[in-house]
Order: structure tokens, then sequence, then C-alpha cells
């Protein structure tokens, strides 16, 4: 942690963690698998806090629950320069936790705030010359994709000279714990 300034833990239960190599999807995990996942955040979370806390620097530790992408959560640490970055990582949105499906599964010692979960896509990647691609049937897909996201309405974001297309999956719920003695 100290050599690159952060640390996170992912959840890694099979299926939901596995690469699909035939282009499927497995649907989220639901009821008990569901609430050992957030529970377990929860017991990183305080593992990790008291480890944090003996350092004795500042330090950034929060669980980011997706919703309804649970399988991507995960409990995130960082020091030093990497706090700045993670703290202005999500775009915010409005929105109160006790909207949420997770309301009441966690400690109610948590803060939570709500962030967009989006997939980035990056119109300079999109456009990549056709050598690039394993095949014309990729190639061409991206193109198609480039055409579909400029017709839509997504939040886009100019860096570089590249533009980034935000598609909405979900929300992020950021939250650490506040007032724990």
């Amino acid at each position: 942690m100290k050599k690159y300034q952060y640390w996170n833990s992912d959840i890694i239960v099979h299926p939901w963690c596995d690469i699909s190599i035939i282009n499927s999807e497995f649907s989220e995990p639901k009821g008990k698998t569901r609430n050992l996942m957030i529970t377990g955040l929860e017991k990183i979370y305080d593992d990790w806090k008291i480890t944090l806390d003996k350092i004795g620097e500042p330090y950034y530790l929060k669980i980011w629950l997706y919703e309804p992408r649970i399988s991507k959560s995960q409990v995130v640490c960082a020091i030093g320069e990497r706090i700045e970055y993670y703290n202005n990582l999500f775009y915010k949105v409005d929105d109160n936790f006790k909207s949420s499906d997770f309301y009441n599964k966690l400690s109610s010692d948590f803060k939570w705030n709500a962030f967009e979960d989006a997939n980035i896509y990056s119109e300079e990647d999109l456009l990549s010359p056709s050598e690039l691609y394993k095949n014309i049937e990729d190639y061409n897909y991206s193109i198609n994709l480039l055409s579909k996201l400029k017709r839509r309405n997504y939040r886009l974001k100019k860096e570089n000279d590249d533009t980034l297309f935000y598609v909405p999956k979900g929300k992020i719920w950021i939250g650490e714990k506040v007032n724990v003695a």
C-alpha cells in the first residue's frame, strides 16, 4: 500500500468474478448470497479501519456498493496523493440512501452518497484503425456503437483530444463510517 498509495478488495465469488468467454452475462446475486457479500464488505472495511488508524496519517477508506451491479462492489483505501484521486473519481447524483435496496443491510454508522455507475467509452478507442481489431466484425461493431452513442443523450467529457461517453448502468453508493467511538 505504501508503494502505490491505494488498495482495494473486490468481491471474488464465482461466477460473478469470472470473465465470460461466450459473451454471456450472469444475473446479479440475490438473497442470501447478496447479503453475505454486503456483510463481507463491511467486515473488510472494519478490519482495514483498525489497521489504517494505527498508521497515523490521513486515509481514504470507503465501501463502493454498486446498484444493481452488486458483484462489482468493493472496499477501497488510499493514502497520500491517491486520496484526492478517489475523492474526485465519480460523478455525484442526487439520491437518498433510504431509497436504496441496501438500506438496512449495513450498519447505521455509515454515511452514504450516490454517484453514477457508468460504462465509459472512448471515441478515440472506438475509432481505432481496422487493422488493430481481431476481425472486421469487431471493427464494424465499434463503428456502429460509436454512431449509437453519438445519437443518444449521454453525459460527455472532453479529455485531451478524446471524447468520453458515459452510459449509465445504475448507482454507486459510496459510504464510510462516521460517529464511531
